[in-house]
């Protein structure tokens, strides 16, 4: 079992790694890149990159149907679904509504695991999460939502995180005993590059860009990846779900920080107590780790 303290560390990491991806979407867009492109070249070539990194160190895996099917609902719930949605919502109303959508993992996850008694109702724990959301929601509160949004827009817009918050329930559930966690990035990743390839080729939408500066930006969100999901799974191994599900807002303030860095975005006043915010409920969540339903009665 790993020392609770080296959790914490490896879960701001893999948030900073991760969140790198929305400035580097926004200069692949910059330079001509589809978001469908975005999203489906660096996955694939993430995923053949982690395969060929985990055949080296670890051998070919015993692909089996509980792998292969871990993969696809963990690819898919975690990684594709959310993405696509994200398309249709981004083009729909705007970056600014897409946005929030990544305020809200946290909550969803910590419903599921209560909804499914995986853990105690602890009141600190609640409010952990409370708090994060509100840092979370003051960072993205200055982004320009088009127009307010219909049913649709907001089905959508909830049906994102309850996507992320199921699959890291499901992940930390079903993880296959005996198997490297680079394998499992690279399956993850793989089947969720078939699933938006297979819309790629339905909407013809991702073709491989001609700019020489947008080939650049995949590249290097591939690279990002490979590093992402190589920390996103020592960090699934380590924290229960609701834990790992607060690299979210890490993510959240990463984006926040490189618009300022590198779009010259300025921040607003919110901007000090948020991160503190975020701080804060990192450090309270620390402090209360999760107790077994059987433990419902135990109070922190």
């Amino acid at each position: 079992m790993n020392k609770p303290s080296s959790t914490w560390p490896l879960l701001v990491a893999t948030g900073l790694v991760l969140g790198t991806g929305v400035p580097l979407a926004r200069l692949a867009g910059l330079a001509g890149a589809s978001p469908l492109a975005f999203a489906f070249w660096p996955t694939a070539a993430a995923g053949m990159l982690l395969a060929l990194l985990a055949w080296r160190r670890h051998g070919p895996p015993r692909l089996g149907a509980a792998l292969l099917r871990f993969g696809l609902i963990a690819g898919a719930l975690g990684h594709a679904l959310p993405m696509t949605a994200l398309f249709w919502l981004s083009g729909q109303r705007g970056a600014g509504l897409s946005a929030l959508a990544f305020t809200l993992p946290p909550v969803f996850t910590l419903a599921f695991t209560l909804l499914l008694r995986l853990e105690a109702w602890q009141g600190p724990r609640v409010a952990a999460v409370a708090t994060g959301l509100t840092g979370a929601l003051l960072l993205v509160g200055g982004r320009r939502i088009d127009g307010a949004p219909d049913m649709a827009a907001v089905l959508v817009l909830l049906a994102v995180p309850a996507m992320i918050g199921a699959a890291n329930v499901y992940r930390a559930r079903h993880w296959p005993p005996g198997v490297a966690g680079q394998w499992l990035g690279a399956l993850t990743l793989l089947a969720s590059a078939l699933l938006l390839g297979l819309l790629a080729l339905a909407s013809g939408a991702a073709p491989w860009p001609e700019a020489p500066a947008a080939q650049a930006w995949l590249a290097v969100q591939a690279l990002a990846l490979v590093g992402g999901y190589l920390l996103y799974f020592r960090l699934q191994r380590r924290a229960e779900p609701v834990t790992f599900s607060l690299m979210g807002y890490v993510m959240t303030a990463t984006g926040v920080a490189a618009g300022s860095w590198l779009f010259d975005e300025r921040l607003g006043l919110a901007t000090g107590p948020a991160l503190l915010l975020i701080v804060a409920a990192l450090a309270l969540m620390r402090r209360h780790p999760a107790l077994p339903p059987a433990a419902a009665g135990v109070r922190a």
